[in-house]
């Protein structure tokens, strides 16, 4: 199992160090490990297994997993 550092799963998800942040912060992105103080790391494994459950062919499919993003109770995606 590799540890990802923050650079390399922002650069894999294509997002920001501000929005991976944010996703650790409310709980929505993948499983993390706080090794100390803010040294921040991701397991490969369970970063491509939080990918992989969040993969769908459609719209319809994704609805139908009653999923729910940040910034959704604001109108936003749902």
């Amino acid at each position: 199992m590799a540890l990802l550092k923050i650079p390399e799963v922002c650069e894999a998800l294509k997002v920001s160090d501000w929005t991976l942040a944010g996703w650790r912060k409310s709980g929505f992105g993948p499983p993390f490990l706080r090794l100390k103080g803010t040294d921040v790391r991701y397991p490969s494994d369970k970063l491509q297994k939080w990918c992989d459950e969040r993969t769908v062919s459609s719209l319809a499919e994704e609805r139908g997993k009653g999923r729910t993003f940040p910034g959704s109770e604001a109108g936003g995606f749902s």
